[in-house]
């Protein structure tokens, strides 16, 4: 059984059409809502007579009619004219009922989209106060890095001993005169960083990075502050090296940021342990302490921007959303647990890495002798070996293959060979930038000047395997 349609039920402004969308029938809402006098005073219009702007405007039938083709209703935002000239926001829904019907529905919606451009206006306004701040933050943090790295420098040379031998307790003040600089390098980097993140300019320069040398490196450098505090910061030993393809220095920030912050919120005599394993494709660096620990309500926002545990903790709040930002961007993740599992105390952070293939050190020479010692002493570092004749062809071999990290010659292949072979690594696109090395026990001034036109590095065949690990490793 049909019934009736009933325009006078419906909450909106209502308008039956024929099919030139000429309106043959509304409600009384509709008489309301354009402020006409009666419905006489639209029956008889068209629809396309009340939209004040052209999109679509007076195409209203055509936009109608080509859409209703295809889907049963057509919803459209425009500005309408009123009977009495004034303007307002509407939303308009167009139904087709047959080939020379439709029902029009109008519904004033002023007020949400006032709403919606104040609401983009406060927008613009806070991203606006937030690019002065950042652009604010940048400029300050620019002057002072300067400064600070010349103070660094200074420092170190006076403790390097530079300046002359200097009194126990002058060196005590200098050590932790340094640490306090590189700890403000630390927050000014991480500054600079946060702005180069958010407006998307933060650029990562990767090459493989062995974890276990830096998370080491970084341990030695944070000795010091940790001693201060009677503290045990340790790294536990891990079976190989592994390798990751990431950016050193942003690396580096992270390792230090994590374990830092281990050691400012760690008690007096207390301990950190770092340690370094590989599960299911991914590096897992773990820092463990014993301090105070973060409230369980606090752990979800424990690295988000600017945040800090306790209104009198010291700090910006920008150490671990800087790691978790940097360690994203190298395609790892970065999770906090508080306690540590398994106790009742301490505070323990995972970084994971997808980890990378070992890098491969190239050695050239025609000794097995030789091959086996380098092999030997270069065990450590967990590089892939491959080895390789000197001829005519070298450089193309080396190309066709994955990119070495280092070439380490044999020096006692002939000199003029090794020269001519490094001109043309040096040379080629692909090896251009791969670091050559050269073991020998004599070499002529000549030939050693011809050496470093070509920037290759010559140590003796006596180095010892740690300062050989070193410097491959480089």
């Amino acid at each position: 059984m049909q019934t009736p349609l009933s325009l006078d039920a419906i909450y909106e402004a209502a308008f039956l059409t024929d099919g030139d969308f000429k309106i043959v029938d509304c409600n009384c809402r509709a008489v309301e809502v354009l402020r006409a006098l009666k419905k006489d005073d639209l029956i008889g219009r068209k629809i396309s007579d009340f939209p004040s702007d052209n999109e679509p405007g007076a195409d209203f039938p055509t936009y109608f009619q080509e859409r209703l083709t295809a889907v049963p209703f057509v919803v459209v935002e425009s500005r309408f004219s009123r009977h009495d000239g004034s303007q307002f926001w509407a939303e308009t829904v167009a139904h087709r009922l047959s080939e020379n019907a439709h029902l029009i529905t109008i519904r004033d919606i002023s007020a949400r989209v006032e709403s919606f451009q104040r609401a983009e206006e406060a927008n613009e306004r806070l991203r606006a106060a937030i690019r002065d701040r950042m652009e604010f933050v940048s400029n300050v943090s620019h002057e002072l890095r300067t400064p600070l790295t010349s103070m660094s420098y200074a420092l170190t040379n006076m403790l390097r001993g530079i300046c002359g031998t200097l009194p126990g307790k002058a060196i005590e003040y200098l050590e932790r005169l340094h640490v306090d600089v590189k700890r403000l390098m630390t927050t000014v980097n991480d500054l600079l960083d946060l702005r180069q993140m958010e407006n998307g300019t933060l650029m990562l320069r990767c090459h493989y990075i062995p974890l276990g040398r830096l998370l080491a490196e970084t341990i030695n450098a944070l000795k010091i502050q940790a001693e201060t505090k009677h503290q045990t910061l340790q790294l536990l030993p891990y079976d190989c090296e592994r390798y990751v393809y990431a950016d050193h220095h942003k690396l580096e920030r992270v390792f230090f940021n994590i374990l830092s912050n281990a050691v400012k919120y760690t008690p007096e005599n207390g301990c950190i342990t770092a340690r370094l394993y590989e599960q299911n494709g991914f590096v897992k660096i773990e820092v463990d302490d014993n301090g105070i620990g973060i409230p369980a309500h606090a752990l979800p926002r424990v690295s988000q921007r600017y945040f800090r545990v306790g209104e009198h903790i010291a700090g910006t709040g920008l150490g671990l959303s800087i790691v978790r930002e940097i360690t994203e961007l190298h395609g790892g993740t970065f999770k906090v647990e508080s306690p540590v599992p398994n106790t009742q105390h301490g505070t323990r952070i995972t970084i994971s890495l997808p980890v990378s293939q070992s890098p491969n050190t190239v050695i050239v020479s025609d000794s097995p002798h030789f091959v086996e010692d380098i092999i030997a002493k270069l065990s450590p570092i967990g590089h892939v070996f491959q080895t390789a004749a000197l001829n005519k062809t070298l450089p193309e071999q080396l190309a066709t293959g994955k990119t070495p990290a280092r070439i380490l010659f044999d020096g006692d292949l002939p000199d003029e060979q090794i020269i001519d072979a490094v001109c043309k690594i040096q040379r080629h696109p692909s090896l251009s930038l791969v670091p050559i090395l050269v073991l020998t026990d004599k070499i002529e001034p000549l030939v050693k000047r011809e050496y470093a036109k070509w920037r290759v590095d010559i140590r003796p065949k006596t180095i010892s395997p740690a300062d050989l690990c070193d410097l491959v490793r480089g």
